[in-house]
């Protein structure tokens, strides 16, 4: 069974280059690595691509937006601030999937199943974690309308036009034969996360938690 947790900002902030001192961001992924007695922990160079990369060997960091592997031991993390944290499980792989709007719209979710599909197994599993709910990410109007148009699952409505990210993800998932759990834990309502958002709106410090997934 594959062990799967998500940080908040007790942990502090796991995401460098927005601001915080490097060598404390990499201090805490470090703290974080050992109190999950990790043999490794791997973080993405995240850009919103559909850019999944099968991790075969020991590294610190790839350029994508999904890792998967089947190495027991080998922890993978997702940073967010409010996109969505998809962890997904089968009985032969794992993968940490960053979803966020420009993800969701260039197809991450089916790259990623697709890539765990190349090792044996069945059963999976995925549990969308702590991210920006449809009460709270409204864009503009024609945002709205340009992502429901072709994604009509993160509708809401067109007088709120805030997009629903967990029932498009949702959606994805099942059409690729995926079990969905959402934790339902909004970023920006709650302040025990961090939210981007949120930041540039109160101006306070930006800051990363991360979802960890491992065999």
């Amino acid at each position: 069974m594959a062990g799967v947790l998500f940080t908040s900002s007790a942990w502090g902030n796991l995401g460098l280059n927005i601001g915080d001192d490097a060598d404390s961001v990499l201090n805490r992924r470090r703290d974080l690595q050992r109190s999950l007695s990790l043999s490794s922990l791997i973080y993405m160079e995240q850009t919103h691509s559909n850019v999944v990369s099968i991790v075969e060997e020991d590294v610190e960091i790839v350029k994508a937006d999904a890792i998967v592997t089947s190495h027991k031991n080998v922890g993978l993390a997702v940073l967010v601030g409010d996109c969505v944290p998809i962890l997904i499980r089968s009985s032969h792989a794992v993968a940490a999937v960053h979803a966020g709007r420009k993800g969701m719209m260039n197809g991450i979710v089916k790259e990623t199943v697709m890539a765990m599909r190349t090792y044996p197994g069945d059963n999976f599993e995925a549990i969308m974690g702590p991210s920006i709910c449809s009460d709270c990410y409204e864009v503009s109007p024609e945002m709205y309308g340009e992502v429901t148009a072709g994604f009509p699952n993160s509708a809401t409505t067109i007088q709120k036009h805030a997009l629903d990210m967990h029932s498009e993800l949702a959606e994805q998932l099942t059409a690729e034969g995926v079990e969905v759990l959402n934790l339902g834990i909004c970023t920006h309502e709650y302040p025990e996360y961090y939210s981007h958002r949120r930041s540039q709106k109160s101006g306070t410090p930006e800051g990363r938690q991360v979802g960890v997934i491992w065999l």
